[in-house]
């Protein structure tokens, strides 16, 4: 079939902080004050979705050496809508993203034809988008080509 990978993070909380290793990597995650936190780090929703846009910039990457086409540079802005009282404990709201939004900015001389070929293969190959689609959370993707600056 393929080569199977498991990835192993291990955790130790202090109140709403956690400081996890991954390997030789710390990760830490905390919550605002408002939440019951003391604000050390990004929050766990914000850390997932970093980890969405760390994730179709692998792919990118990957995935253009495959069509051989020129990145050059990419940038993202992501955000997700979420209704606290979901977490908070009212059972009658989704305690996750009710949608996700991705905008990336490509820097290449390729065209927005080749630029939506690359996107729509990361759509297909990124575990963490597939991850989030698959479970049925709408998440709208678009990239652009970046402008240039004169």
């Amino acid at each position: 079939m393929g080569q199977n990978i498991n990835f192993k993070v291990n955790g130790i909380g202090n109140g709403m902080r956690l400081d996890a290793t991954a390997g030789k990597h710390t990760v830490v995650i905390d919550e605002p004050e408002t939440l019951g936190g003391r604000d050390t780090a990004a929050d766990p929703l914000s850390t997932f979705l970093a980890s969405l846009i760390a994730c179709e910039n692998v792919m990118a990457q990957i995935i253009a050496k495959e069509m051989k086409f020129d990145l050059q540079g990419i940038s993202f802005e992501v955000e997700g809508d979420l209704d606290l009282s979901g977490l908070m404990g009212n059972l009658e709201v989704k305690p996750y993203f009710e949608q996700v939004k991705v905008k990336a900015s490509v820097k290449t001389s390729e065209t927005q034809e080749r630029i939506t070929e690359m996107k729509e293969q990361v759509d297909l190959r990124c575990p963490v988008f597939r991850t989030i689609k698959d479970a049925g959370i709408p998440i709208e993707n678009q990239w652009v080509k970046a402008e240039v600056s004169v």
